[in-house]
């Protein structure tokens, strides 16, 4: 029922429309446990600024095109120059997640530096550094808290840069 609640709330919004709209709403149940969930989709902007948002009394879920999807976690700010072009986000009871896709001008080894500053001004410690080919990627942590994390993946695109930002905290 939820895909299917997806599935059309998606090409709803790929229609377009220039301000919010309900595109469904309703009650789901979950299988296991028979709790019933209501819900509101809705659906704003068009083509690649197009957006859907998923509404339940526990949270909201968004996701799309353009820079008003591509949220960063607390702490941390856009790579100079770079141009956010999409991601989502979603909140719960006492948590934040999402991922925000980035194109910025320069080397990746520069955008993950930025990064990485960033993550541990926050208080996350690295843990992971892979570089595979013209893609590079970090992973933090908080020693303290086992429910939060970043990760950061930059490609080297010619002279540009490439890449996302995942995270999730609290919960």
């Amino acid at each position: 029922m939820r895909t299917l609640v997806l599935t059309a709330a998606l090409l709803l919004a790929a229609c377009g429309s220039q301000s919010e709209k309900e595109v469904a709403s309703g009650t789901v149940t979950d299988p296991e446990t028979g709790e019933t969930t209501d819900y509101k989709v809705t659906a704003s902007g068009e083509g690649d600024e197009g957006n859907v948002s998923i509404k339940t009394e526990d949270g909201e879920m968004s996701f799309g095109g353009g820079a008003a999807n591509a949220k960063l976690p607390d702490g941390f700010a856009p790579y100079p120059g770079s141009k956010m072009t999409g991601g989502f986000t979603a909140t719960g009871k006492g948590s934040q997640s999402g991922m925000a896709s980035f194109e910025a001008p320069g080397k990746a080894e520069d955008v993950i530096a930025h990064f990485r500053k960033q993550a541990e001004a926050a208080g996350f410690k690295v843990n992971a550094e892979v570089k595979s080919g013209d893609t590079l990627m970090i992973g933090a942590a908080k020693p303290d808290d086992d429910k939060s994390g970043v990760q950061v993946t930059a490609t080297q695109e010619g002279g540009k840069v490439t890449g996302s930002v995942t995270y999730g905290v609290g919960g």
